[in-house]
């Protein structure tokens, strides 16, 4: 065994990654049953359309099929799902579909690939609508999705301080804009799955689910099918992969758990990377109409805001996103007016949920790109626009003027000054002018963010010393790659003073702790973490308690050491984790544990800045990352080769979606880019080795000072890159106003510009 010493703030490879890496990873697909059906799921191929007859005579005839399933054959799967929101989605479509890839009907064989075929010969007869394909269409309320609705708005938020709009006539200059954001696809590397088997002597359905909610899920589940939640069991095996998508109440888990308790027979539905482009949900689609109004000293003075999230046929977890956007536009910066309005609106496309920054992204986006459009029109370096603005930390606790976001730990104009040291700016700014008069262009980005992490729900953790004297560890929180195993047993192992491999952590299972929240956020070391340390100190003073009746001692006398216990002041006088187990196993007595759970409705804030430096091919429009460094505050790191990997991960993620990732439909609705080919994700190899600075301030409001880390990466990335391309060709009056700036969106911007000067 290793030695106990200090496993918080070490950088410790994870214990998590030997199965997966040797392949003994167990994921939902690997979860099998003697007797189980293969659901397979017929789905509209009509963006907007009635469903004027479902014809199953030829899919049931087909051997091999044990069921072809419509909500007319089980009229409780028309049910809507338990989602919370106000046009809630069902399980089957019973008269209108709203997206291509909806459900329509389901069926049960023998195994996938009779499924599969026979969901091929399922004939469904349908009468077009017409589709609203687009924000602007649905406004026009021409048609509406869901007339008990009377709109296609479902949600408006709004946020004012000071004057708002009327604040922007004292503005010496005022900037105006409409940018958006293309839509994206999370794409996890294993796409959603769902198992379910049930016991009809217990009553008792257990689920295996690919999610990062279980506590969520069983509740949702229990809702839909009508029974106590201690009913259902959720188990979450690993998961490849999740960014949000994997968190939110889908059709497929309510049909999975419905049927296999209807038939008494366990029930799979694994879907497929074709699936994950038609039913998973999607996210980042907005449009800003949107005016800064600055001094002609580059002071903010206010900031107005009007913009529409495209949500697709269902609201899902989407108004959550259009709030967090309005939550974020204000970004790091003194604005001491604004009036932002966000508006979600349905359209015949995949719903929008939470994926990876949900709204952040987006937030963010908009006031960079701001700032940058004011230095330019000022005669203003960029750079200094920014340290200009930002909130001081004799400032601190800065509020800054919505719902929950009080700054209140840091020092973001010293951050961002010791990134611009730290990659030369003033020198690259005399190489951009040598390499531009050689015929070579190259830019530098710039962008500032405030990651919020937390600030709702909780996290529970529940400690057991085992027979062997190891520690268990249970927690609601579920990984699906981010290293909480390693990460919640170095909390553990330090406040009990154990090695590390002494500590055992089991995730993602609601049969082994009462309550949980889930993994979503980047809040898990906030609320996960902090109730880990917790119990931990519970479980120590339970233990230290038990050892003095163990070395019959004075419970004042008796310490906790790394070897176990100790009497002070009689050498030998011992007790080891192991001795103490056994000794409570012999009397009869159940095994120690601890419990706490922690909770706070205060978020934490974590500043940072990104760099990025390109070059830019101006005949092919190619665009090379050359350089890229990321400065971010991740308050009290447990692990910095996880916060790294974190950070990393979400800045390609947010490098894809700057540059080449974006769903697109037709007018008519349907998606044009369903593959890989047409859909492209980031590659290792056009990605460059990525450079973090640490600057970490704990956060106040919590134990701790825990803050978040896994969407660092990803809240800045589109902007940094759009700010790096058009710098490359500022001299020439290049603007962006589109993410991603695909190698077409900027040979046409490219061209335009010499269709100007020629």
């Amino acid at each position: 065994m290793s030695v106990a010493a200090g496993y918080v703030g070490r950088p410790i490879p994870r214990v998590e990654d030997k199965p997966l890496v040797t392949g003994r990873g167990r994921y939902v697909s690997d979860v099998r049953f003697d007797d189980e059906w293969v659901m397979a799921v017929v789905r509209s191929t009509y963006a907007h359309a009635r469903i004027v007859a479902v014809d199953t005579r030829e899919a049931r005839s087909l051997a091999g099929v044990h069921a072809v399933i419509t909500a007319q054959d089980l009229p409780d799967l028309a049910r809507p799902l338990a989602d919370g929101s106000k046009v809630p989605v069902r399980a089957l479509a019973t008269d209108v579909v709203r997206y291509v890839g909806e459900p329509v009907a389901v069926v049960l064989a023998e195994n996938r690939y009779v499924a599969e075929d026979a969901a091929e010969r399922v004939n469904v007869s349908y009468e077009p609508l017409e589709a609203v394909a687009d924000v602007d269409a649905a406004l026009a309320d021409r048609v509406i999705l869901h007339p008990a609705l009377g709109t296609n708005v479902v949600d408006h938020v709004h946020f004012a301080r000071g004057e708002g709009a009327e604040a922007l006539e004292r503005a010496d200059v005022v900037v105006s804009a409409t940018l958006r954001m293309g839509r994206v696809s999370a794409q996890p590397m294993e796409p959603r799955g769902v198992v379910a088997t049930y016991d009809a002597g217990t009553d008792q359905l257990t689920v295996y689910h690919s999610t990062q909610a279980v506590h969520r899920a069983r509740d949702r589940i229990a809702a839909y099918l009508g029974v106590p939640p201690e009913r259902v069991r959720v188990v979450t095996p690993d998961v490849g992969g999740g960014f949000g998508v994997k968190n939110g109440a889908y059709a497929e888990e309510a049909l999975v758990a419905y049927l296999a308790r209807h038939f008494r027979r366990p029930v799979r539905w694994t879907g497929d990377r074709f699936e994950e482009f038609l039913a998973t949900y999607q996210e980042r689609e907005q449009v800003h109409h949107v005016r800064l109004g600055v001094t002609r000293a580059g002071d903010i003075v206010a900031l107005v805001d009007r913009f529409y999230q495209d949500n697709g046929a269902y609201a899902a977890g989407g108004p959550v996103v259009a709030r967090t956007t309005a939550r974020n536009l204000v970004g790091p910066y003194r604005i001491p007016h604004f009036a932002i309005d966000g508006f979600t609106v349905l359209t015949n496309k995949v719903p929008v949920a939470p994926y990876r920054g949900a709204g952040r992204p987006q937030g963010h986006f908009v006031i960079e790109r701001m700032l940058d459009r004011a230095a330019d029109l000022l005669g203003m370096d960029r750079a200094a626009i920014r340290a200009r603005n930002l909130v001081r930390p004799e400032e601190l606790p800065y509020d800054a003027g919505v719902p929950d976001v009080v700054y209140d730990s840091g020092d973001f104009p010293r951050a961002l000054a010791d990134l611009l040291a730290h990659i030369d700016y003033d020198g690259f700014r005399r190489r951009q002018t040598e390499l531009r008069r050689q015929g070579r262009r190259i830019g530098l980005g710039l962008a500032c963010y405030v990651e919020i992490s937390g600030g709702f729900g909780f996290e529970g953790a529940h400690l057991t010393l085992m027979a062997d004297g190891r520690i268990e560890v249970a927690t609601g929180a579920a990984s699906q790659g981010q290293g909480h195993r390693t990460a919640l047993a170095q909390i553990a192992a330090d406040r009990l003073l154990r090695p590390l491999d002494a500590v055992v952590v089991v995730e993602g299972d609601t049969a082994r702790i009462a309550r949980g929240f889930g993994t979503f956020g980047s809040r898990t070391m906030i609320m996960a973490g902090s109730a880990t340390s917790a119990a931990a100190e519970e479980l120590a003073e339970l233990a230290r308690r038990t050892a003095a009746e163990r070395l019959e001692a004075a419970v004042e006398d008796v310490e906790l050491t790394p070897e176990g216990f100790a009497v002070r002041g009689v050498p030998g006088r011992t007790c080891s984790w192991t001795e103490l187990a056994r000794w409570i196993a012999e009397r009869g007595d159940p095994p120690l544990t601890a419990e706490a759970y922690f909770s706070a409705d205060v978020p934490t804030f974590g500043f940072g800045a990104h760099a990025l430096e390109v070059s830019v091919d101006p005949d092919t429009a190619r665009v090379t990352l050359e350089r890229y460094v990321i400065l971010h505050d991740g308050g009290t790191v447990v692990n910095p080769l996880l916060s790294d990997g974190q950070v990393i991960g979400g800045a390609v993620q947010g490098l894809g979606s700057a540059l080449t990732e974006e769903m697109v439909y037709g007018p008519d609705g349907q998606p044009l880019t369903t593959t890989f080919l047409d859909y492209v994700l980031p590659g290792a190899a056009e990605m460059p080795d990525i450079e973090i600075l640490h600057r970490n301030y704990p956060a106040p409001t919590n134990p701790r000072g825990f803050k978040g880390v896994g969407e660092a990466g990803i809240i800045p990335s589109q902007a940094v890159v759009l700010a790096a391309v058009e710098d490359a060709f500022r001299d020439r009056g290049l603007k962006l106003d589109m993410a991603p700036v695909t190698p077409k969106r900027l040979f046409e911007a490219l061209a335009a510009l010499e269709e100007v000067r020629g």
